[in-house]
C-alpha cells in the first residue's frame, strides 16, 4: 500500500520561485495529503501566495513561519515535521520545480527501512526568468537547446528508475528527499547546531544510515528542477564541516537539539 505523504517545501523570500513550485503541484499525478511551507522568515508576499494557493486545494495546507535569524533551515524543518500528519514526508526546495510524477514516484520508490535521495536538474540563469510558467516539456526543451541545463541526465523521466543501495554521503541534497516520519522521530529530526548554509542534510542522512535505514539513490525517477539564484554564503562551512566530522567520528545515531525542541 502506498503512504500518505506530506510534502514539506523550504523557502525564504523567494516569492516569485515559490509560485511557480506551487503552480507544478497543480499538476502533480497524485497529489500530496498535506503540503507544509517551511518559511525561514520570509515577506507578507510569500505568506499571500501561499495562502491565495491553499484555498484551491482540497488537501491539508499550513504555512510554517519564523522570523529570519540567519539561514536556520534545520530549526523550520524540524518545526515543520513536527505539524506533520502523514506517515512518509518529501522535502523540495522552494526554487525547485518539480515533475508531474515527482509525488506519485516517490511515493512508489518508499521501501521499509529506507530512505529515497533524488537528483535535480540546475536551470541556469537565463531559463530560470521563465522556466515552471507553462509547459514542462516546451520549457525544458528550450532550456537545453540553448544550452541553459546542467546535469540534463537528471531532466528526463526514465520508464524504470536506477536505484542504488548506497551508504556514504556523497551527493546528498535535501532538496529531493523522501523519509518515513518514524525514521525522522528516531534520529531527532534535523541538527539545530547547524546554521548557515551546508552540509545539515549529510548529517541527518549519516545518522540515519548509523540507525540502519539505508539509501535508495535514485536516478530516472523523482525529478525536479532546480532554478539559478545567487549563491548563498557560504561562511558557516567549515563550521558546519567540523560538526558533520565530529558526527562521523562518534557514529552518532541522534541529536541532541533537534525535533525534541518542538514537541
Amino acid at each position: 500500500m502506498k503512504p500518505s505523504i506530506a510534502l514539506i517545501i523550504n523557502t525564504y523570500d523567494q516569492p516569485d520561485y515559490l509560485r511557480r513550485v506551487l503552480y507544478a503541484l497543480n499538476g502533480q499525478a497524485s497529489p500530496p495529503a498535506e503540503v507544509l511551507l517551511a518559511d525561514d522568515g520570509s515577506d507578507e508576499r510569500t505568506a499571500e501566495i501561499f495562502k491565495d494557493w491553499a484555498t484551491t486545494q482540497s488537501g491539508r495546507c499550513e504555512h510554517i513561519w519564523q522570523a529570519h535569524d540567519g539561514f536556520r533551515r534545520s530549526r523550520i524543518l524540524n518545526e515543520a515535521i513536527a505539524r506533520a500528519r502523514a506517515e512518509y514526508l518529501v522535502f523540495l526546495d522552494g526554487d525547485t520545480v518539480p515533475h508531474p510524477r515527482f509525488i506519485s514516484d516517490h511515493q512508489q520508490l518508499a521501501g521499509p527501512d529506507r530512505f529515497v535521495q533524488g537528483h535535480r536538474a540546475l536551470i541556469g540563469r537565463r531559463a530560470a526568468r521563465t522556466f515552471g510558467e507553462g509547459n514542462l516539456r516546451k520549457e525544458r526543451r528550450q532550456a537545453l537547446l540553448s544550452g541553459d541545463v546542467s546535469g540534463w541526465k537528471h531532466a528526463f523521466r526514465w520508464p524504470i528508475p536506477l536505484r542504488r543501495t548506497r551508504r556514504d554521503l556523497r551527493g546528498v541534497r535535501g532538496c529531493n528527499l523522501g523519509i518515513w516520519l518514524q525514521h525522522l522521530l528516531k534520529v531527532n529530526g534535523y541538527n539545530e547546531e547547524f546554521t548557515g548554509w551546508g552540509r545539515e542534510d549529510s548529517e541527518l542522512a549519516l545518522r540515519l544510515i548509523n540507525n540502519g535505514v539505508l539509501r535508495t539513490d535514485v536516478r530516472g525517477w523523482a525529478l525536479c528542477y532546480h532554478l539559478w539564484h545567487p549563491p548563498l554564503d557560504r561562511a558557516r562551512v567549515p563550521a558546519n564541516d567540523q560538526l558533520l566530522a565530529s558526527a562521523v567520528a562518534e557514529g552518532r545515531r541522534s541529536c541532541s537539539v533537534g525535533l525534541n525542541q518542538h514537541k
